[in-house]
């Protein structure tokens, strides 16, 4: 079980994160998905499982340890770091030495993700997508009892991509634990049986990934967050559009509050069709009310 308890973090410079405070339990044997753009923290707070990132504030237990890199966890943060000196055999050897496993065939390990051609390459010269695709592949062929993944579905070599799912179901299946960060919703469905929703460092929902979550409607109506990286666009589309009371939009992030929230919705999805825009996250919350 992974147990967090009033975790409080923070990121400066050109990445920005406040994270927390946030709490939450994850069992044993269960793939759960933090839900959010890299800014919302859920990426923070995956490499705070991974024990690589200190928390300001709060306690985090893996199996009932203080969280701490270990061989018994497989983290594969968005950018790996790997040993460029080695050969990617080599290197999945030398991770099954690193983690006191009986060594199996490299090239039976990648078979799993459907990327054998990529033993012999130097890791030195991979892109970032077949990098990350190799960390997965470790991750995955390990005896490691907890995965910690990000993204697990963006930046990989394009072989891999429809293997993921099922090689992921089966280390759950065989008991391990699985945590992954994403800014998509339907990744998380794919991939994960819980979701948890992350807003601005905050968590805000936990939805079971079978169950749709209903926006609020009331006389308050609903604040919808957008992000994506075309926000700009979106802003000028919908401005003048009576659905919304309020448009606020700061880098990749716009929020709009309004009424109705199925309206809100649709006027998004036809605005970012206008604009050829790809929306990465819609999020609603309720408008605290006013004091008067």
């Amino acid at each position: 079980m992974i147990q967090v308890a009033e975790v409080t973090a923070r990121t400066r410079g050109r990445s920005k994160v406040d994270l927390g405070p946030v709490s939450l339990s994850l069992e044993s044997g269960t793939c759960s998905a933090l839900v959010g753009a890299r800014e919302d923290g859920p990426e923070l707070l995956l490499s705070i499982l991974a024990g690589v990132v200190a928390p300001r504030r709060g306690t985090v237990t893996v199996d009932g340890s203080p969280a701490s890199p270990r061989r018994s966890l497989a983290y594969v943060p968005a950018v790996p770091d790997l040993p460029t000196a080695l050969d990617v055999d080599e290197y999945l050897v030398l991770s099954s030495s690193v983690r006191g496993e009986p060594h199996a065939s490299p090239r039976e390990r990648l078979a799993l993700l459907g990327v054998t051609p990529l033993a012999r390459r130097r890791i030195r010269d991979l892109t970032l997508e077949e990098s990350r695709t190799v960390a997965f592949v470790e991750a995955l062929t390990s005896k490691a009892k907890v995965l910690l993944l990000v993204e697990p579905l963006v930046d990989l070599d394009p072989r891999a991509v429809g293997h993921i799912a099922t090689a992921l179901q089966a280390r759950v299946d065989a008991g391990a634990t699985a945590v992954i960060s994403t800014a998509s919703r339907g990744d998380a469905r794919a991939l994960c049986e819980e979701l948890f929703l992350f807003v601005r460092g905050a968590l805000k929902k936990r939805t079971d990934a079978e169950q749709e979550w209903s926006p609020p409607v009331g006389p308050n109506g609903a604040r919808l967050f957008i992000r994506s990286e075309g926000a700009r666009f979106l802003l000028a589309e919908l401005g003048a559009d009576p659905t919304f009371v309020t448009l606020e939009g700061e880098g990749a992030t716009l929020v709009v509050t309004g009424k109705d929230p199925v309206a809100m919705a649709s006027a998004v999805a036809v605005a970012a069709r206008h604009a050829s825009v790809e929306l990465d996250q819609l999020s609603f919350e309720a408008p605290e009310e006013e004091s008067t």
